[in-house]
């Protein structure tokens, strides 16, 4: 199975932008493929609403769709999900009314290629104990409660947007405090038994590989070493661990650490071509 490949990690706004066709997922919206499983075109996504776009139904997507909002508002079914709301809705959710009036950006996650079905779902998805039809993030607190002594230094804390009840899959914020160094500049490596990806939604995280900013993503698969990582004036990122429930496991030799590490990726054939194009954010004065 060919799966997503490594990408460790590209800045989405080095990609271009590109229109949904009919047959997928929010026809005529457009958006930037960050990774696609060409097996089962599961993927993930930045998409962007125009402002005055609206659909009818009934219709419903043959995936499960995981979606933050970034920017803007969305309203499905008189519903309304303003910016930094979160939702899962599984496979077969019926979608019967969808509009942006002022546009919006979206992150979004499908488990299977996005495919679009014109007709009601049968229920089942919104009766599922999978669902999370909707959280307002702002109104969450932080957890900030140490449950990993090596990552200490960072002084995490996290907004738990779910658990799947059934795989253990977990979506949550992720927060770093400014100035977060790792003890002597080096650290201890960090393992997962299953993929973690993460989207940078404000801050700066650096790493081996450099300095992530916002709009930084990256698909990790079980089984590679990571970190360590420092944050010098904090980051906020969205992380999901896909395929089960997920652990850290610990090297025990260390790695050096240093802010100044230069833009170094991992990425799939396909993407190969963005290794020699660091994106440098704009100036902050």
């Amino acid at each position: 199975m060919p799966g997503r490949g490594h990408i460790e990690f590209i800045q989405s706004q080095m990609l271009p932008w590109r229109r949904i066709g009919h047959g997928l997922a929010r026809p005529d919206v457009e958006y930037r493929m960050l990774s696609r499983d060409p097996s089962d075109g599961a993927c993930s996504v930045l998409m962007r609403y125009p402002p005055g776009w609206s659909r009818l139904g009934p219709e419903h997507i043959a995936a499960d769709e995981e979606f933050y909002v970034l920017d803007g508002s969305l309203v499905m079914d008189g519903h309304v999900y303003p910016a930094d709301s979160y939702a899962f809705l599984p496979a077969g959710w019926t979608r019967s009314e969808m509009h942006s009036t002022q546009g919006c950006v979206i992150l979004a996650f499908y488990n299977r290629e996005p495919t679009l079905m014109p007709l009601a779902g049968d229920g089942s998805a919104e009766r599922s104990p999978r669902a999370v039809p909707h959280l307002d993030v702002t109104a969450m607190s932080w957890d900030l409660a140490l449950n990993d002594a090596n990552l200490k230094h960072l002084g995490i804390g996290r907004k738990n947007l779910r658990t799947d009840p059934e795989t253990g899959e977990r979506t949550f914020l992720s927060l770093i405090l400014p100035q977060a160094i790792p003890p002597g500049n080096k650290g201890p490596k960090e393992i997962h038994p299953v993929v973690e990806e993460a989207y940078c939604i404000s801050g700066s995280l650096t790493g081996p590989h450099g300095t992530m900013y916002p709009g930084a993503y990256f698909w990790r698969p079980a089984g590679i070493a990571h970190g360590p990582f420092g944050a010098r004036w904090g980051a906020v990122s969205l992380i999901r661990f896909v395929g089960g429930r997920h652990v850290n496991v610990w090297t025990d030799d260390e790695a050096p650490f240093s802010f100044d590490a230069p833009y170094s990726p991992v990425l799939p054939p396909e993407l190969a071509y963005l290794s020699g194009m660091p994106w440098v954010p704009p100036p902050p004065y």
